[in-house]
């Protein structure tokens, strides 16, 4: 016969050994502002970087992969403006998913369908490049890095939280630098198919990595259904809100895209060297990422929504800039300068203001919507500059109509502003 404790005695001391275990484990787990928190935010912003590298090789190997398809720029152009469309409406899915079953798994299945989507592209004809960029590369891999992240960031702090953000919203600018410089180092030695593929797979195994590191806030809770969110503080009903919400971020990013996107072309009629064209592009960025951090300060300091304000009032003095006053390589590096400024920190603004309104477990998916509307307004912008020059011969209409989205953004971002100041 056993001459030890009995069963039960036991059975009671494995359950103490057993919470106590859990306990350390909570204790040890990272918190607010924590080191850890910190490192999350590099690991995103390095994460968003890598995720939109794909998109931008069709930009810059257009003409070699135009000479593949009959010599048909539209092909590698459309490829461009899928992908982004398809990460648009893959950013609510993601955000969707994410709510569930945690920002890791977006992450991780972005990784495997870039990967995927470019060694397919890599090895197919026109048609095949078109369905693997909007399918595989934009709506379910890219879509999976910012939304999730930069939603999931936010719940990782509490003072510095505009500087969090700052950090990880430099991905897209600082990807965008990047994947160009390194494209036009790998494309004369290896062509677009082989450069697309080596990509997919770096790029696949580094979202993989990165999906393991990330992990939901302290106090993220998971499951089938959808977050509660608060409901209280909104300035008007919710639909209302995610509809101003959504105007003004197609009209922050219709007028942003225009000179980006037609600088090169805008400086060959100012009879300026293309390659002016491409430094004020890349000043524009540089810029973008420099105020972004200095924006998360004064988010952190005035709040998300009168930030926006500030930025949305200095890029439609740059709109104005561009369409009366510049004439010479100063006043187009003094605008692009400006025009950099608010180039991240309204995209930032508007996920903080989404946590001010719907409180601290806020659904994934709202962000994911407000990320549509901005990639439909770079669409929009790139392209409704284009038919307005194609009519006028001169950029000035393509401005103007910029300036008018530009008031369309500050008209919804202030009566959101009014608002909340009285309700809050």
């Amino acid at each position: 016969m056993w001459q030890g404790r009995p069963c039960h005695a036991r059975g009671f001391a494995t359950c103490r050994r057993r919470r106590e275990r859990a306990s350390l484990a909570r204790m040890s787990e990272p918190g607010l502002e924590s080191p850890y928190a910190w490192r999350l935010a590099v690991v995103s912003m390095l994460a968003i970087a890598v995720g939109v590298g794909g998109l931008y090789l069709p930009v810059v190997a257009m003409a070699p992969m135009a000479a593949e398809f009959g010599n048909q720029r539209q092909i590698p152009s459309l490829a461009y403006t899928l992908a982004y469309i398809g990460t648009g409406f893959g950013g609510i899915a993601m955000g969707w998913l994410a709510d569930r079953l945690g920002p890791r798994w977006p992450v991780m299945l972005a990784g495997l369908m870039i990967a995927l989507g470019c060694a397919l592209a890599s090895r197919s004809g026109a048609l095949g490049l078109l369905a693997s960029y909007t399918l595989l590369v934009g709506l379910l891999g890219h879509s999976g890095t910012f939304a999730p992240l930069a939603n999931n960031i936010t719940g990782w702090f509490e003072r510095r939280r505009g500087t969090a953000l700052a950090i990880v919203a430099v991905g897209n600018a600082l990807g965008g630098f990047a994947w160009p410089q390194v494209y036009r180092f790998l494309l004369p030695a290896w062509g677009w198919r082989q450069t697309l593929l080596a990509y997919g797979l770096f790029a696949g195994a580094l979202l993989l990595a990165a999906g393991l590191y990330v992990r939901p806030p302290p106090g993220g809770r998971l499951g089938r259904h959808a977050p509660r969110e608060d409901f209280h503080r909104l300035p008007f009903r919710s639909p209302f809100v995610m509809g101003l919400l959504g105007a003004a971020g197609l009209g922050c990013c219709t007028p942003m895209a225009m000179p980006l996107v037609h600088m090169v072309a805008f400086c060959g009629d100012l009879g300026l060297p293309a390659a002016r064209g491409s430094e004020a592009v890349s000043l524009i960025l540089l810029v973008a990422v420099a105020s972004a951090f200095l924006g998360g300060r004064v988010i952190d300091r005035i709040g998300p929504l009168p930030t926006v304000l500030i930025g949305s009032s200095i890029q439609a003095f740059a709109v104005i800039g561009f369409m009366t006053w510049v004439d010479d390589l100063a006043s187009l590096w003094l605008f692009s300068a400006i025009m950099g400024v608010p180039f991240i920190v309204t995209v930032q603004g508007y996920a903080l203001i989404l946590r001010d309104f719907y409180g601290p477990h806020l659904a994934g998916w709202r962000l994911g919507y407000i990320m549509l509307f901005t990639l439909c307004g770079m669409a929009l912008g790139s392209w409704l500059a284009g038919v307005i020059f194609d009519l006028t011969l001169r950029y000035q209409g393509a401005f103007l109509a910029g300036l008018a989205f530009n008031v369309l953004n500050l008209a919804a971002v202030g009566l959101l502003y009014w608002r909340w100041q009285r309700v809050k």
